[in-house]
Order: structure tokens, then sequence, then C-alpha cells
């Protein structure tokens, strides 16, 4: 097994990144706090709120013709290409939308709408804006549902499972990148490469909002027809979601404006303010690029940030299981059950999932808390993780989902709470 990558970001370059955040040491109260839930919240650039501020002010339409006009709708070009850059994707449509999971919903429904009725290919670990919109367009228009089962050990779904649903009657297949519960990464090229070989018809629609944050990910070497992104879980904004589409999946018949293009999916004017904030991410994730490789191409600086990224961040888990010669690791106590990691290895996402045996999962995030750390039990109580605790055979665990900005004091600290719930 590959091992993980164990060093952290140089000095300089933490330090740096770390005080282009909002509340990374403390809450909006002022208190101090270590924030490990950015699988479910995310910790906020600055740079993202303050140039979303400084656009939306402007009162002007971007659809006109004059100066100020053309600036801002500058922005909205700039953005989509950024997004086209960041997905590595040629082509297709960039769309907009409240949220992610709306924007996920529509493509998966319009594409079962638009197609013969066959079956629908999804897993057991999607999140439910997939899962239920493959499940909602399967009843709506005659699809049958197949849902491929999750493997225990990794909390993923093997490709020879999800390929075993597969067939000439396949519309659709929805996949997720990389799930926020048992924190599982799916190799896209692979996965959709196997896919396009079996049925090269089949709509492949791919879940990226908790993977795009943490891996690179290139569409020029795999097959995917639709891809959604949540800005706000890339330390961007709430309140709006991005989705890049194949041409063929964008044509299909949808709700448009009938006067605008075929590929549109906009409906009225589109926000400046929201493009502009993305562009900020980039930027962002350039810059960590730059540090290391000092290209003038905005895609190479790109891969070099991300691929830092993802090695920060296994240096992060590495010292979340192992700890260090003046702490011990998640993986030597006593009452802690580390889930998945073992068997995925560096397949790994920086989510640590979790269950103590002395206490419920549920206290043990109290706990958390009461010391200053924010994680998250996820319950099968909850609509949004039962199905997906089900498929992996648990009831509930603690996750834990530090983000690249935490250092190895952050690490530390929450080893040592974990130390203390461990031998309560």
């Amino acid at each position: 097994m590959e091992k993980r990558n164990k060093e952290f970001f140089p000095g300089k370059l933490h330090d740096k990144l770390r005080n282009q955040f909002y509340y990374l040491n403390e809450d909006m109260n002022g208190n101090r706090r270590i924030f490990f839930e950015n699988a479910g919240g995310a910790l906020r650039l600055k740079s993202t709120l303050e140039k979303y501020g400084e656009i939306s002010m402007i009162p002007d339409s971007p659809v006109r013709d004059y100066d100020i006009a053309q600036k801002i709708n500058q922005y909205i070009t700039d953005g989509k290409e950024d997004i086209r850059l960041l997905l590595n994707a040629a082509g297709g449509e960039v769309a907009i939308s409240l949220t992610a999971s709306k924007i996920i919903f529509e493509m998966i429904t319009v594409a079962a709408q638009n197609t013969s009725e066959g079956n629908i290919v999804t897993t057991a670990i999607e999140h439910p804006s997939s899962y239920d919109a493959c499940e909602f367009s399967a009843r709506q228009y005659g699809h049958e549902l197949r849902v491929a089962k999750a493997d225990h050990a990794t909390g993923s779904v093997f490709l020879e499972e999800l390929l075993s649903h597969i067939d000439e009657d396949t519309r659709i297949v929805s996949l997720i990148l990389t799930s926020n519960i048992t924190g599982a990464m799916h190799d896209l090229e692979a996965y959709t490469k196997a896919i396009h070989e079996k049925n090269s018809d089949a709509i492949i629609i791919v879940d990226a909002v908790q993977g795009a944050p943490h891996e690179l990910i290139d569409l020029s070497r795999c097959h995917v027809d639709g891809i959604n992104l949540a800005p706000y879980k890339m330390f961007g904004l709430r309140g709006v979601g991005f989705a890049w589409m194949s041409d063929r999946l964008a044509r299909l018949p949808h709700h448009r404006l009938l006067a605008t293009d075929e590929m549109n999916w906009d409906l009225g004017s589109a926000t400046p303010a929201h493009y502009a904030s993305f562009s900020k991410i980039v930027d962002y994730i350039c810059e960590i690029g730059f540090y290391f490789n000092e290209s003038t191409d905005r895609r190479t600086l790109i891969e070099e940030g991300m691929t830092r990224i993802t090695l920060q961040e296994q240096a992060i888990l590495n010292r979340l299981l192992n700890g260090s010669e003046s702490i011990k690791g998640t993986k030597e106590l006593n009452n802690v059950t580390i889930h998945f990691e073992e068997a995925n290895g560096i397949n790994q996402d920086l989510i640590l999932a979790m269950t103590f045996s002395n206490m419920s999962n549920s206290r043990a995030v109290e706990i958390y808390k009461e010391n200053n750390i924010q994680v998250f039990a996820r319950e099968a109580s909850s609509h949004y993780s039962r199905r997906i605790l089900e498929a992996v055979g648990l009831e509930s665990l603690v996750r834990v989902s530090p983000v690249h900005v935490h250092n190895a004091e952050d690490v530390d600290e929450f080893l040592r709470v974990t130390k203390m719930i461990d031998e309560m």
C-alpha cells in the first residue's frame, strides 16, 4: 500500500494561508474553537466574501452594452472559465443554481425525462440530492432503479459491483466522487472509463461536492456528462451551486427562456458576484501552486495547488491516526475504532470516521464541544445519514473533518481531548 505523506506545508506558507480564513481559531462569539466539521459546514476565505460584497454593491445589469455592464459581465465570463479550468473541462455548459443539490437534481431529472425507458444506476452511498433524484426520476419516467451496494470495510462502492448493474438499457449512472460520511474516494477516471466502455450511451453524472475541495479533477481524462460543485465546501459562499455539463446533456430539453441558446441553463440574470467570488477560490488554489511552481499557466497552478492540498491533508490524516512522539494517535486508543481508513489507505479523504465503545457517539461529540472542538455525529435518525450508514453496517459515527489549513497544534489538541474521552 502506498504510504501517506507526513510532511506539512512549509511554515511560512502555512501561516500565510491560515491568515486568509475567517473564524479559524475562534467562533463568531469570540470563543476559542477548532473547527473540524468541514464536511458539513466549511471555513470561509476572506477574499471570497470581500469580492462578493464589492461586486454586489454595483447596481448595473450585466446584460447591457455600456462600460460598467461589460465589466461586471466579464466576471461571469471569467468565473465560468475558472470553473472549466478547475475541472479541466473543454466546451460544454456551466450552470448556476441556489445549491449544488438543486442543480444535480435538475441534471438527473432532465436526463431521465428525455431518454427512453430503461434503468438508472446509482449507489447506496450517494448524497440524498442525487440518490433521491434517481429514485424520483425512475418513478416519474418509468425507469428501473438499480442500486450498487457499498463495501463495509472501505465505505466505497467497488467498480465491479457498480458495473454489474449496468447493461445496454442503462440510461443514467449517478456516482459520488467522495463520500462525506465514509471519506471513501472513487477513481473518477477509472470508473467513468469502465462505465463508458460497458455502455457508451449512458449519461454519467457525478457528485463532486465533497471531493472537489480535496483532490484534483481532470475531466479531460474522464467520461462525465454532468458534475456539480458547492462553493461553500470550497471555502466560498453558501446559496449557490455550480455544474458543468457536456454538450449532449446541456442540449436536452430543460427549463429555459426559449429565445436563449438551447444549451443555456440560466433562468433570469446571472449574479456576477457569485462568479467573481468563485474566481477568488481558484486564485487561492493557484497561490498555493505558485509557491511550489512559478508557472504562469493557470491550469498548471491549479494542478500543483490541488496536489499540494491533497498532500497536506494526508499529512494531517497521518498525524490524526498515528500521533507523534509526544502524543498517541487515534489508532492507539483502546475505546476508539477508526472505520474505512485501513482498507482505503491513501484513497481516503480527510474524514475520520470514529466510533467509541465506552460511550455513545453523540455524547463524545458533546465532550469535544465542551473542549472547544467542533465535530459531528452522523446518526441513523437523520434522513441525510440513515441510508448511507445502513449501507456500511453502522448505526452512527463521529465524523472528524479538518481541512488543509489546520496544523499540527490543532491535531494534537484534538488528540489530547480524544485520549481524555477514551479514558472516561
